[in-house]
């Protein structure tokens, strides 16, 4: 028992020193990292999730197109983008594997001549498509998210951005009332309105959140030894003994506890303005990592195999170490653009 936790604490260890030297390079390097997370995770899930040999077209294009072109459009400057396509990129990223990949890939797959087994493989595809790429990806993209450059720390400093805001949208409707056809071509109203879209796009748009994705990877960590050693500590009531011998209910709840004490510990450096927020953040964290625990674990026993692979010698798979992370990355995503207001 004492080997199997120290395996687990060396490897969190690696990931989490992978991570904060990918960071301490720079956001491209940080998205490439997780690139190379994604594909090593969707590797490992596809050798241990039988495949047929028509689908080898399809899982070419997935490893070596859809990949890549999500975390391309997830590591873009999202400032360029919008410059460039008049589009947010993540109105991009967000859609492309769910609402074109997820079509595409059963005709691919029936193109290919093989029906035998037909939604079983699309169905594994899928999966892995969504969890191993799809559901990380949005942790790189935390740090593209348009957030106040400082979390207010009370009501005068709340007011004051949203006397801030109030006043954007008023010049924005003002360069509006400004600009009918009457003034078309008048230079004062064109730099006007050069003048909004600018302001607006700075303001959607600020410096990477570095600290907003660190905070996060170190809160799924803390969430994961905690819900592990709670356990331990409470053996009794398991919650899917079948699917993971060591889930308690104890210790999950006890877990989800104690990752809220280390998120409002953590307040300072996540963008919410109360922090209850950044309590409510920790729960989600927790339990988002203990779905994604479960599920792996589910399919691990579905294929009859203990681990996905060997991260290092003794130790588990990456995606055993990482399943925590795609479960909460775009649920904790979503809730902070939601608290932000974007």
């Amino acid at each position: 028992m004492l080997s199997m936790c120290k395996s687990r604490v060396d490897a969190w260890w690696l990931l989490f020193g992978s991570l904060t030297c990918a960071l301490l390079l720079g956001t491209v390097t940080t998205t490439l990292f997780f690139g190379a997370l994604s594909f090593w995770a969707l590797r490992e899930y596809i050798t241990l999730t039988p495949t047929r040999p028509a689908d080898h077209k399809t899982l070419v294009g997935v490893f070596f197109v859809l990949t890549p072109l999500q975390f391309i459009l997830v590591g873009i400057n999202p400032s360029w983008f919008l410059e460039k396509f008049h589009l947010e990129s993540y109105f991009v990223y967000s859609a492309l594997i769910p609402s074109l990949a997820f079509l595409i890939l059963p005709a691919t797959v029936a193109v290919s001549g093989d029906p035998k087994f037909f939604l079983e493989r699309i169905a594994k595809l899928q999966v892995g498509l969504l969890i191993c790429v799809y559901s990380l990806s949005f942790a790189p993209a935390m740090m593209t998210l348009s957030l106040p450059n400082s979390r207010p720390t009370n009501s005068l400093d709340i007011k004051a951005v949203n006397l801030e805001d109030a006043a954007l949208r008023q010049f924005g409707e003002t360069v509006v009332q400004i600009a009918t056809p009457e003034t078309e071509g008048n230079d004062v109203v064109e730099n006007l309105a050069e003048t909004n879209q600018k302001a607006t796009a700075h303001r959607k748009t600020k410096a990477p959140n570095v600290t907003l994705l660190f905070a996060f990877v170190l809160l799924t960590q803390i969430s994961d030894v905690a819900q592990f050693f709670w356990s331990l500590a409470f053996p009794k009531r398991k919650i899917a003994a079948k699917v993971n011998s060591r889930k308690t209910y104890y210790g999950v709840a006890l877990g989800a506890l104690t990752t809220a004490l280390f998120a409002i510990a953590l307040w300072y450096f996540l963008p919410f303005a109360h922090w209850l927020q950044a309590a409510f953040a920790g729960v989600i964290i927790a339990m988002m990592g203990f779905a994604g625990n479960m599920t792996i674990s589910a399919i691990k026993r579905d294929q009859n195999v203990d681990d996905y692979g060997a991260l290092i010698d003794g130790h588990s798979g990456v995606l055993d170490r990482i399943d925590s992370l795609c479960f909460a990355a775009p649920v904790f995503f979503h809730y902070v653009r939601v608290c932000c207001g974007m």
